[in-house]
């Protein structure tokens, strides 16, 4: 099955850990969804600090549940290109969270860390130039 935009909807994952040199590590896990099966397309993005406080930016693993899909395989390279500006966004939407959102109630913890936000449609997310890989428009689809 080929995918179109408004048959997915992406999450995120916020953890922090250090790692064996004493770097923190922010990791966001971005998951793309299909209501049917579940995560279709998984990626950790990173950011690292070192004790000199330099940032730097990576792409951890990635997974593709089908690497034909023109629309997944274009969502997998968003994250890849101009990993800084997006992960600094990303984080910025998690500081904003950690700011005003968390209680016992509405915050969940899981295998990939602090859930930030889940289920978004990929028109609220992702720019039109990824999405246009599904070979549909914003017009189509009412955006």
């Amino acid at each position: 099955m080929m995918y179109k935009r408004t048959d997915l909807t992406l999450s995120m994952f916020y953890a922090s850990s250090a790692d064996a040199d004493g770097n923190k590590v922010a990791t966001l896990t971005m998951q793309v969804i299909a209501a049917e099966v579940g995560a279709v397309q998984t990626s950790q993005l990173r950011c690292i600090t070192d004790s000199a406080k330099k940032k730097t930016y990576s792409v951890g693993e990635q997974s593709v549940s089908n690497g034909s899909d023109p629309l997944l395989v274009a969502i997998e390279n968003y994250w890849r290109q101009s990993t800084d500006v997006v992960v600094k966004g990303l984080i910025a939407e998690v500081t904003d969270f950690i700011a005003g959102n968390i209680n016992s109630v509405s915050t969940w913890i899981g295998q990939f860390g602090m859930k930030v936000f889940e289920n978004q449609p990929l028109d609220e997310r992702l720019p039109e130039s990824v999405l246009q890989a599904d070979g549909g428009s914003a017009t189509a689809t009412g955006s």
